[in-house]
Formats: C-alpha cells, sequence, structure tokens
C-alpha cells in the first residue's frame, strides 16, 4: 500500500491596505484563516501511517482490524443477479454468513482464489490433483489412499510398497519374504541353482531334478512321480502371494536367441498383482520354462499357471486360487554311449540315443482355499480388542481339491534291440506300444482353532489344533479292467494336528507342530516339526542360531506298493518309513556369512534299484551333511562360494557327492552411481566323482546305477551380469572351458549339459510409482541401500504407509 502525503499550501493574497478597513475586523479575518487551514493539516496528519524509527509504515491502514463501525467497507460490490462483482484489482472475496467479506486474524480480507483464476487455470489445477491423487493410490478404488488394517502385517512391513510372503495350510500363518530388485537375484535362471550348489537333473531348462544336498531334495506327497518335477512347480503352500499397493509387474526372459531352432532354450515369466482394496488383492502367474535340447528327442516344456488371490483384513484372512502345473518332455534315455561325448568330437544332434519315440506328460490341477477369522475374547481387563493383543481366538478351515496325473507313451518295434534292451526286454501289456497312465485325486479339508492366551509376542503366543479329513482316488491300470472295466481305487484318511508358538522380543522364537493319522489308509503315521531359533545383537544385523528337528513315520504312497504297467510291475507290502533329522544354522549377514549342519538317520528307506524296480532297505542309513556360504570384497573384487560336504553310511542305497561347490568369481563395476551396475566374471560348478543316480523316462523318476562315476569337471560359464534401474541382464557364454579337463560335462548318466551357446536374460519389475516429493524408488538406491533397510524384507519401493 503506497502512501501519499498531502500537502496544504495556504496561499493568502496580499492585504492592500485599505484605509477604510477597521483594524479589529482585519485581525478578526486573518484568525478563522489560520484556524481553517490548521484544521485541514490536522485531518491530513492524521490520515498518515505510523511510522518506526526508520520512517517505514508498521502497516497497512487498510489492514488494521476493523471495528464494527467499518462494516460498511465489508460490503460486497454486488451485481443485479446478486453475484459479487470483482473489485478494481480484480479481486473477488469470501463471504461469511452474513454476507460481508471475511477477515483473518490479523484483519486482512480473505480473497476466494478458486473464483479469481480463470477456467483454464482451474481446470490444470483439476489434472494435477488427479495426477496427485493416481500417484499415491493405495488401490484401483477409485485412485484415493485407504489404510490396510489388519493383525498379520508386522507393523515394520506397513511401508513396502509391494509385500510378499507364502502360507501354511495347517494354520494360515504367513511367512514373509524378500522381494529382491539386486543385481544378483535374477543371475540363475534354474530353480535348483538358487537352491542349491547343483544338482542331478537331464540338460535341459525345466528337466525334472534330484538336488545334490540330500535334505533340500523334494517330494510330493500322495504322487511321487512329481517328485522330479517340483523344482520348477508351485503349489499352494509355495506359491508367494502379494499385497501391493500400486500395481506391480515383473517380466522376465532368458534363453538361447542366437542358436539354432533345434537347440534353442527359451524361458520367460509374467507376474501381475494389484490391489482391488487395500486388503484385497488378485495375482496372475505364468512362467514357462523348456528347451528343445542337444540331442535328439528331448524337448521339454514345463509351465505353471496362477491366478490367485488373497484377503488381509482386520480379523478375516484369507487365501484361494487356481494353480496349473505340467511338465511335458520327449524322452530319449540318454546317449547310447558316453564315448561320443568324451573321445570324439562330434554334433550332439547326431549322437545315437536309447529312445527315439517316447514321451512324457506330467500334469497337476489345484482349487484351494486358506481362511481364518480372529475373534477377541475380553478374558482380563487388559485384554483389548485389537486381534494381535489379548486374549484371541481364531477360527478357519483349509480346503484344496488336487488331481494330478502321468502318462507315458512309447514305440519299440522289433527290430529296435537298444530301445527293447533299455527295458530289460519287459512288456507285460503291449510288445511295441506303450500307453501308461496313473491319476490321483486329492479332496482335502481341515478346521482349525488358534487361541492367543496373551499377547502375539509373549513367550507363550500361541495354542492351536485342528482336524481333517481326506478323501483320496487312485487310478492305475490292472488286468482286471479287461474283464470288470476300469475302476478307481478309494481310499480315506482322517488325522489331527497341534502345535504351540511363542517368543521373546528379537532375541528368541519358537514353534512345535505335530500330526497324528488316526484312521485310513495310512493310519498311523505321525510327524513332529519343532524349530527354536536364538538372535544376538554385537553386530548391527545380528547373529541368529537356528535349530530344528523333525521326525517323521509314514506308510509308502499308493504307487510304491500297488503299480501296473508295459515296462514295469510290482505288489508290495512294505512298512512304514521313518526320519529322523537334525539341523543346526548359523548366520551372521554383517559378515556375509551363513553355516549349516544336518544329521538325519533313515529307517525303511525306499529307493529304486539297478532295474528301476522299487525297494525297500532294510538297514539304517545315515547321513550327514554341512554347508557354507561366505563372500569376500575387496575393491571392485567379489568372490562368492557356496560348499557341500555330505556322507552316506550306506552308499549303495543313498549315493551322494562328498563335495560339490559353486564359486562365483567376478569384478563389480558401477558404471553410473545408482543407475547402472556391471558383473564381469565367471560362475564355476563341481563335484566329485560318485555314482550318480540315473534317470528312468517309464517311471519319471531316478534310480540306482553302479556302472560308471561321474564328475570332477568343473563346468564354467563367462558372463557379463548388469542392473540399469530396475531391470537386470545378463549375458552368458555357457560353458566356456568345455573339453577342459575332459569332457565330462554330464548333468546325469547319459544326459549332458548344454554345450557352448551364449544365452541372454533379462528381467524387469515395474510398478506405478509414486511422484509426490520425499518419495523413493529403490531403482534409484544400490544393492547395499535396499539390502541394508531398517525394514525387514527386500521390498521395491517405499511410498506412503498404508497406517
Amino acid at each position: 500500500m503506497s502512501y501519499v502525503k498531502r500537502h496544504i499550501f495556504c496561499s493568502f493574497a496580499p492585504l492592500q491596505p485599505n484605509q477604510n478597513m477597521r483594524p479589529k475586523v482585519k485581525l478578526l479575518i486573518i484568525l478563522v484563516l489560520l484556524l481553517a487551514g490548521c484544521k485541514v493539516m490536522a485531518q491530513s496528519v492524521d490520515s498518515l501511517p505510523a511510522r518506526d524509527s526508520l520512517a517505514l509504515p508498521l502497516s497497512d491502514s487498510l489492514a488494521l482490524p476493523l471495528k464494527d463501525s467499518t462494516d460498511s467497507l465489508r460490503i460486497p460490490n454486488l451485481d443485479s443477479t446478486g453475484r459479487q462483482i470483482p473489485d478494481s484489482l480484480g479481486y473477488i472475496y469470501q463471504l461469511d454468513s452474513l454476507g460481508l467479506i471475511q477477515v483473518d486474524s490479523l484483519g486482512f480480507f480473505v480473497i476466494d482464489s478458486l473464483a479469481t483464476f480463470s477456467k483454464k487455470e482451474l481446470r490444470q489445477f483439476a489434472r494435477q490433483k488427479r495426477k496427485e491423487e493416481k500417484a499415491i493410490a493405495d488401490s484401483i478404488y477409485k485412485s484415493t489412499f485407504h489404510m490396510l488394517d489388519t493383525y498379520v502385517v508386522p507393523d515394520s512391513l506397513m511401508f513396502r510398497k509391494v509385500i510378499s510372503w507364502t502360507h501354511d495350510t495347517y494354520f494360515n500363518k504367513l511367512n514373509f519374504k524378500d522381494i529382491d530388485t539386486n543385481i544378483n537375484n535374477s543371475f540363475y535362471d534354474y530353480a535348483h541353482m538358487k537352491e542349491d550348489v547343483g544338482a542331478i537333473y537331464l540338460g535341459t531348462a525345466g528337466s525334472p531334478v534330484l538336488s545334490f544336498n540330500y535334505f533340500k531334495r523334494k517330494t510330493k506327497d500322495r504322487f511321487g512321480f512329481w517328485d522330479g518335477g517340483m523344482s520348477e512347480a508351485y503349489d499352494r503352500e509355495t506359491l508367494p502371494a502379494y499385497n501391493a499397493k500400486s500395481p506391480f509387474t515383473v517380466m522376465s526372459y532368458s534363453g538361447t536367441l542366437f542358436a539354432n531352432k533345434e537347440k534353442e532354450e527359451l524361458n520367460v515369466g509374467l507376474l501381475h498383482t494389484q490391489n482391488l482394496s487395500p486388503e484385497a488383492n488378485i495375482q496372475f502367474f505364468y512362467q514357462r520354462k523348456g528347451a528343445k535340447g542337444m540331442l535328439q528327442n528331448e524337448a521339454t516344456n514345463t509351465r505353471t499357471l496362477a491366478i490367485t488371490t488373497n484377503y488381509l483384513g482386520k480379523r478375516y484372512v484369507m487365501h484361494g486360487g487356481y494353480i496349473r502345473n505340467s511338465l511335458r518332455k520327449s524322452e530319449n534315455g540318454g546317449i547310447q554311449d558316453d564315448l561320443f561325448i568324451t573321445d570324439t568330437i562330434v554334433d550332439a544332434r547326431t549322437i545315437p540315443i536309447w529312445l527315439s519315440k517316447a514321451s512324457s506328460a506330467l500334469a497337476s490341477d489345484q482349487l484351494f482355499i486358506t481362511h481364518s477369522l480372529g475373534v477377541p475374547i475380553n478374558l482380563f481387563r487388559r485384554d483389548s480388542i485389537a486381534p494381535e493383543e489379548g486374549t484371541v481366538m481364531y477360527l478357519g478351515h483349509a480346503g484344496q481339491w488336487n488331481s494330478m496325473s502321468r502318462n507315458y507313451t512309447d514305440e519299440i518295434g522289433l527290430p529296435d534291440h537298444t530301445g527293447r534292451k533299455f527295458y530289460n526286454h519287459q512288456f507285460h501289456l503291449d510288445p511295441l506300444k506303450t500307453t501308461d497312465s496313473v491319476q490321483t485325486m486329492i479332496f482335502d479339508n481341515r478346521f482349525f482353532l488358534r487361541l492367543q492366551p496373551w499377547s502375539a509376542t509373549a513367550i507363550l503366543s500361541g495354542l492351536e489344533g485342528g482336524v481333517g479329513y481326506e478323501l483320496l482316488s487312485h487310478y492305475c491300470f490292472v488286468p482286471d479292467f479287461y474283464t470288470a472295466g476300469p475302476s478307481n481305487q478309494q481310499t480315506n484318511n482322517a488325522y489331527a494336528y497341534a502345535g504351540a508358538y511363542g517368543m521373546l522380543k528379537k532375541y528368541f522364537a519358537w514353534n512345535a507342530i505335530g500330526r497324528l493319522d488316526f484312521a485310513g489308509y495310512y493310519l498311523g503315521d505321525m510327524s513332529l516339526d519343532a524349530n527354536v531359533r536364538f538372535s544376538f545383537y554385537p553386530l548391527p544385523s545380528g547373529i541368529h542360531l537356528k535349530g530344528r528337528f523333525l521326525f517323521k513315520r509314514q506308510t509308502p504312497d499308493w504307487y510304491i506298493n500297488n503299480y501296473y504297467s508295459n515296462h514295469y510291475v510290482w505288489e508290495n507290502d512294505f512298512s512304514k518309513t521313518t526320519r529322523t533329522q537334525i539341523h543346526a544354522d548359523l548366520s551372521i549377514p554383517d559378515w556375509k556369512t551363513r553355516v549349516s549342519f544336518s544329521y538325519g538317520l533313515a529307517g525303511n528307506t525306499i529307493y529304486y534299484d539297478t532295474l528301476g524296480v522299487v525297494r525297500q532297505a532294510e538297514r539304517l542309513v545315515n547321513i550327514m551333511t554341512a554347508t557354507a556360504e561366505q563372500n569376500f570384497s575387496f575393491w571392485y573384487v567379489r568372490l562368492n562360494h557356496r560348499l557341500l560336504f555330505q556322507l552316506s553310511s550306506q552308499p549303495e542305497i543313498v549315493p551322494l557327492p562328498l563335495l560339490a561347490a559353486n564359486l562365483r568369481y567376478y569384478l563389480e563395476i558401477p558404471v553410473v552411481k545408482n543407475v547402472m551396475t556391471a558383473q564381469i566374471g565367471a560362475d564355476v560348478t563341481f563335484h566329485t566323482a560318485y555314482y550318480m543316480e540315473a534317470y528312468n523316462p517309464a517311471l519319471g523318476n531316478f534310480h540306482l546305477q553302479q556302472e560308471k562315476k561321474y564328475g570332477n569337471t568343473p563346468y564354467i560359464d563367462v558372463f557379463v551380469n548388469m542392473k540399469w534401474k530396475r531391470a537386470t541382464l545378463y549375458v552368458k557364454y555357457i560353458n566356456a572351458a568345455q573339453g577342459w579337463p575332459d569332457s565330462g560335462y554330464f548333468s546325469a548318466p547319459h544326459y549332458i549339459r548344454p554345450q557352448r551357446v551364449v544365452k541372454l536374460g533379462i528381467t524387469w519389475p515395474f510398478y506405478v510409482k509414486p511422484s509426490k516429493t520425499g518419495s523413493v524408488d529403490s531403482s534409484k538406491k544400490s544393492d547395499h541401500e535396499i539390502q541394508n533397510t531398517h525394514r525387514p524384507g527386500g521390498g521395491i519401493s517405499t511410498g506412503r504407509p498404508v497406517r
């Protein structure tokens, strides 16, 4: 506000002396004029603002608090329709309930900014507001922020943009997992290499696998034909679930893009998950792994399709969906003579194989639901209605329908002596063609109760128990079908289980669960699984010691006792098997160190002899395993080690490599800080020679062989591995040292690993990223920053909190 000084100049015309004017009259006129001038000057001085010592005005006269007597100044200008007219400066003011211009606490008129701006400016503001709301949306519902309120997610994970977990189907408890986006996460595209130092497999992506580590070998209860395929398959307990505050997608590809089409490998994956609300999430997952193979007739195609949903409510938690797994493979039985690999240099496609017209197909379809409801019980005054505090009861149900099948076909003519020799001339149903089919259907329902007596963080946090009923239907051909027609063998099973768990802050945790099958085909089966953890914190990430005790007494699967096919027939009455295991694990994250020790005692072990026939051992088998992981780093040098040491008291029943190793040595160079990192080095796998188990195409499993020891040959891949923002990509030169020190690069007896070839791979996670100030994108953080965040679990980025 500018101020204009008013100066009053009083000019008096010189009075001419008038002789006739009296002196008293003249004096009176002069006094009147002087008084009038002084009054005008006084009024002008009163209108000037007060000034400080620097002669600056202290405040605007219009900014002084308005008194009731000045309400007339607050009357707005209105047109004939009663709408406010902008003043000379173009402002429109906000009005109070009396229709007067509003005044703030300092006495200023309150301007109506929305009414003052133009329509174009208002549209720009609206578009910007919508963009901000969409960027911070926690669900797709109206793209607005909503809070996740659930007892199952710890506060330390509430700020995660995406959280992931698996759930157990006994009590619907969540096991949270890291979502790794660091440069090493996608380096191994075979699942068995991510989990262990190596495995027996058939040389192609997605083929059946038998892990070197005895205690990491996967099995499929009720249907052992899926044991070899479980490495790349998923079920309701292994498929990760997600809660994503904005849509989250991961796309991946790996394969031999420049290889001959006849030998090409192709692996693709797609994950998309998003929230329908803060609590509800849907997920689509597809994975395909396979290759045409180096040899004739060894194409492999493994696929997984999953459409699932989960709900994390304040008291209600649910997981459900559909999972489809399949493994289709052309079966060749392997190379007839290993000398074609070790002693000659020929095209692998020209090497003679055992079977030329054989194939197998595994399939599994699963529908499942697991859900539970928390009910607070106010037994004590300190009890709260919050499910994580006080006394709470959880009621739950888990159900599944699972259909698993395997089909095997071959054509072995009478002149095909090698093919007939492969199966020891055993043809029980058809001398020329084989069409074997087996199928198992499982319908399982269990109901459980969990009781939290005091608190979720007490030394005795919960007591739990449940009962279940299992209906099984088996199909396997028997000669009676010729007269009575095909039919299924029905069995059932009833069981009960119970458990307990607790913790003491972050230093101690324990849990145990036991199961007893009290009726049906599996009557008398039992198991006990107990775990304990101690944590100490002399280092920022702590030192963690875990222990586990596992005992299982189990009836052999139905097909172990009853099986009839074209090449194999048996009818057994095997005793229950027993397994007792003790595990200890020591982890020091700050030192990148992890060591473990396992001891197992197996009784009545089931195995397949050198002819592929199922047997049961009468002797106890003792197995000891020790593993070590240690990563060293200095300057740009990285030295990663994974070692496995094993002993078996009965190698003729359970053969194991004495030593297996996976070494990865490389330089890690920050090309562009926090944007691009590159690794250049070599990846080496090695195991000592032993009588490695052989693969049986007709049964789809691994059996003993005493023909030859395999091993003592390193397998070396040279690679360039990069991370660019969120994407990770690599280029590998597979089997770079082929022929050194020899050509024994066998993945299983008579099966070879890939020969020299260039392999490409890329994994790209992306999501709707918040654009608000203060949001953090993990792609701009270093791997060290991501892995050492104060929140447990790996995460993608940090966005708005959900709670």
